[in-house]
């Protein structure tokens, strides 16, 4: 299974509001986001990426109803492991293109490639797809994903 998850630790671009909400702190919030996304990819750990999502979160995923809620992703993700639980995540690498962010909302747009190996004799799978995330500031002041869309190149 490829990730639903998208993001990056390095941004190509940050263009941030006139608010000043680009603090350093931002930027450290929305960077702990991306390194948890990664990490979370590649270990399928679940809960883990739940935990990424606003509790409204929705989440379009190709070939998919769209996915409403962190519960329904949850269960979604719950499936979709199940029917492959010796596929391992062999590379997930975020190309962010542009951040912005204004006030308690950020958004990005950009590319990732990830690859997969359902086992040690079978070939790596690879996808490259482009990706749409919108980003809420949360009131302890982390991020999470609320919005999140991806298509395969």
């Amino acid at each position: 299974m490829i990730p639903i998850l998208a993001t990056s630790v390095f941004a190509a671009a940050l263009a941030w509001s006139a608010d000043g909400q680009g603090s350093d702190a931002t930027l450290a919030g929305i960077q702990k986001l991306h390194k948890d996304d990664i990490a979370a990819t590649i270990a399928r750990d679940l809960d883990w990426l739940t935990a990424l999502l606003d509790d409204d979160a929705v989440v379009l995923h190709p070939g998919t109803p769209p996915i409403i809620g962190k519960a329904a992703f949850h269960d979604f993700m719950k499936q979709a492991l199940a029917k492959s639980p010796s596929v391992k995540v062999v590379k997930y690498v975020p190309d962010i293109h542009d951040i912005q962010v204004a006030g308690n909302v950020a958004y990005e747009w950009g590319y990732f490639e990830a690859a997969q190996q359902s086992s040690e004799q079978q070939a790596t799978e690879s996808l490259r797809a482009k990706f749409l995330r919108v980003m809420r500031r949360q009131p302890d002041g982390s991020w999470k994903f609320t919005r999140v869309m991806w298509l395969p190149e």
